[in-house]
């Protein structure tokens, strides 16, 4: 009996131990598991590139983050749109494949819109979207981009790049959108998807999230891809060392 009684004692311990046990293995297979995720992840966005030859604009996110590698590279310490610009200038000056956009025209990339749009990028944005010469369909098209580049943040950037290759064969083969629109839409897109790239890579999401390079790669779009490229820079940086 007594025998019995102390098998019955025995029986359940047995099974709470091995309970215990399967439960804490399933959680170190569980954090394994995870572990290998998350390094999958980092390799699958190392071994991806941000580009996107479809988009004829691609080159300008491209140019953005070489010059934007130069800058980082320098450890400047400038911290006013004067001084971060005229050292953006600089760079772009030694950049070949940039100096080709320019076609003999300089555009600065204006100091009094930086400022604004780092002030309030939104309205800045809405503002030069409603202004610019973009037929009806291709202002609405633009502004719904812009709006879901703010759902991004916690999104990888494999489905970022899905999401944004998506837009851009939409936009190539919209044919209610004339060249200004294509031209103006997907150089904005090229720069956000390469921008968010760098982020990525860079595992630093404080110069992503700041949306004021996006809005000022919107304004300077209006005007050319090269003012895109050093005005979305120049309003980048400068919030970036805020």
């Amino acid at each position: 009996m007594k025998n019995i009684s102390l098998r019955l004692i025995i029986l359940p311990l047995l099974i709470v131990s091995c309970t215990t046990d399967t439960i804490d293995n399933i959680e170190s297979i569980d954090s394994k598991i995870s572990s290998k995720e998350s390094e999958k992840s980092a390799r699958l966005v190392q071994n991806m590139t941000p580009e996107n030859l479809a988009n004829i604009y691609d080159f300008a996110g491209k140019l953005h983050n070489d010059i934007l590698d130069a800058y980082l590279s320098g450890n400047y310490q400038y911290n006013t749109i004067g001084q971060i610009s005229q050292q953006i200038e600089t760079i772009a000056a030694q950049n070949n494949d940039l100096m080709l956009l320019t076609s003999g025209t300089n555009l600065s990339p204006n100091l009094i819109v930086i400022q604004e749009i780092i002030n309030n990028p939104q309205s800045k944005l809405d503002q030069t979207i409603l202004n610019s010469t973009m037929t009806i369909a291709a202002k609405d098209n633009l502004s719904n981009f812009m709006n879901d580049i703010l759902l991004w943040e916690n999104d990888s950037y494999e489905e970022i790049y899905q999401y944004i290759i998506s837009f851009e064969s939409a936009v190539i083969a919209n044919q209610a959108f004339n060249s200004e629109d294509k031209r103006i839409i997907l150089t904005t897109s090229s720069i956000a998807r390469y921008s968010t790239y760098y982020a990525l890579e860079r595992k630093d999401k404080d110069w992503d999230t700041s949306t004021g390079h996006r809005v000022a790669g919107v304004s300077g779009a209006i005007d050319d891809p090269c003012t895109a490229i050093k005005r979305s820079l120049v309003t980048g940086i400068m919030i970036y060392n805020q």
